[in-house]
């Protein structure tokens, strides 16, 4: 099995290098008829129905359906691609899978590589579901919108309007919203483009420093009469230290991992943000075995940015914090064989081998995927008695909520943060493979199993909740403060003293 499992995924890597071919013909003002978009559509219904193995799991089959209809309703004209991903964004939203989610065609992603076009000047934080706060302004001549002023509201829309109106365009799992949240804040110009389109002004409503009301009217951003080359504002994306003296792989590591202990060896920090395959066991044993040979008692794992990645990466790290024997997941299944649809799949060759030789037939309906059966697993060689703060945000999705889930209430694991955007009951993935739409080429991917991280938690569609629930203010976010670390911090040192 083991081989079997190398020489699948060795195969699956050569085919995800490969190469597509550009279409310079394309533009993003390019419209598709009301025929092409409902066909569209269709192949994205029946594809979802015969395939996906949770779509019922939080909205009934009347509620998935009357979506749809709504979709087809709305498609009474031509329309550019980006109006119509919209459109496909709140269809699918019912289902409630952070993993169903739509990306734009090939064809638009070449186009755009490359091109700085005219934005939504404002980068703004969603806190909580009503508040906006400034965390960039483009415009940077502007003197009055800077970061950690409170918008109120732009144009005719008050700040609620805007993130309620934006919300159904990120997928989530159950009902964690924060997960669209933290998405909208990590590229909140983009998102606002797509969702209201482009002006040549703004009308903007905010709160000054003495917390009075006044309006503004900004223009849109336009990169052909500004020179400054700025980076998309991402919160709590602190960047790591990279000295001149890295190499180019050693910084690039440094964006995906770091481990530092501090200068009097009272605690050490463990920034993980991937379980990808930039995250080796190595680093992970090289870490532990240095908190042991140090005897550091305190230990921040910070995994607010980790979207996930492997799930054998997170469950190795699961061992090393587990105390006891543990089961990491109650159940891994798909409901097919093979995937089902007469529209292109990406890797559908491969994918089908992963279904049939790693999944054990259990009943018509339920295929247990061989790799990660349920078990009980040992507490690894490396692990970590002392006392850990897991720094959690809406980003800590998937395989990253696999971790949060299972150490979760273990006696020397506190959780610091914000509710997890993955579903802490389960969430679908394992095999992910994209559908591309026959006219638009628009794509929208396809979990192919059911994971339950454990059967007796609750569930109600939550993420995994903090123990202590610590959140970014407008005045945290202007004095470009870490409150989640800086609390990890302040217990660490009050265990201390």
């Amino acid at each position: 099995m083991k081989n079997l499992y190398l020489f699948f995924f060795s195969i699956l890597f050569c085919l995800m290098t490969a190469c597509s071919v550009s279409n310079s013909s394309y533009t993003p003002q390019m419209k598709y008829s009301a025929d092409q978009l409902k066909k569209d559509v269709q192949v994205m219904e029946q594809t979802l129905k015969l395939n996906h193995p949770s779509l019922y799991w939080y909205s009934n089959a009347t509620k998935i359906n009357a979506s749809f209809e709504r979709a087809y309703a709305l498609l009474k004209d031509s329309m550019t691609e980006i109006e119509f991903r919209n459109i496909i964004s709140e269809t699918i939203f019912p289902i409630r899978c952070g993993h169903t989610s739509v990306r734009p065609s090939r064809k638009y992603e070449q186009y755009m590589e490359g091109r700085r076009n005219k934005t939504f000047p404002l980068g703004m934080k969603i806190i909580d579901d009503s508040t906006l706060v400034v965390t960039i302004n483009m415009n940077r001549r502007d003197s009055v919108l800077r970061t950690g002023t409170r918008i109120l509201a732009v144009d005719e829309l008050n700040a609620k309007q805007i993130i309620d109106s934006m919300l159904r365009m990120i997928s989530i799992d159950g009902n964690s919203e924060n997960f669209s949240y933290q998405n909208l804040s990590n590229n909140f110009n983009a998102s606002y483009n797509n969702r209201f389109g482009l002006k040549k002004n703004y009308n903007v409503t905010y709160l000054d420093q003495k917390g009075e009301i006044r309006n503004k009217v900004i223009p849109v951003f336009d990169p052909a009469t500004d020179t400054a080359r700025r980076r998309p504002f991402t919160v709590n994306r602190i960047p790591p230290a990279s000295p001149e003296t890295f190499t180019r792989r050693q910084r690039r590591l440094q964006g995906v991992r770091s481990f530092i202990i501090d200068s009097s060896n009272t605690y050490a920090t463990m920034r993980l943000n991937s379980f990808g395959p930039g995250l080796k066991r190595q680093f992970l044993k090289k870490s532990f075995r240095e908190l042991h040979k140090k005897n550091i008692e305190h230990l921040i794992i910070d995994v607010r940015n980790n979207g996930g990645g492997l799930i054998k990466t997170s469950l190795f790290l699961t061992k090393q914090i587990h105390q006891q024997p543990f089961v990491f997941a109650d159940s891994i299944y798909a409901t097919h064989r093979k995937i089902r649809s007469g529209t292109h799949i990406s890797k559908r060759f491969i994918y089908n081998l992963g279904l049939f030789f790693l999944s054990k037939k259990v009943n018509d309906s339920m295929y247990a995927f061989r790799l990660f059966r349920i078990k009980t697993y040992q507490p690894g060689k490396y692990k970590y008695e002392g006392k850990i703060y897991l720094l959690t945000g809406g980003y800590s999705f998937s395989a990253t909520t696999l971790f949060a889930a299972s150490v979760k209430g273990q006696e020397n694991v506190m959780i610091i943060g914000e509710e997890t955007g993955g579903g802490y009951y389960g969430n679908n993935g394992v095999f992910i493979p994209e559908m591309s739409l026959p006219n638009t080429d628009v794509r929208v991917r396809l979990p192919l199993y059911r994971i339950v991280n454990n059967k007796s938690f609750p569930k109600n569609g939550s993420g995994v909740m903090p123990d202590l629930e610590v959140k970014p203010t407008a005045e945290t976010i202007r004095l470009n403060k870490d409150p989640k670390m800086e609390k990890a911090v302040e217990l660490i040192m009050q265990r201390k003293g």
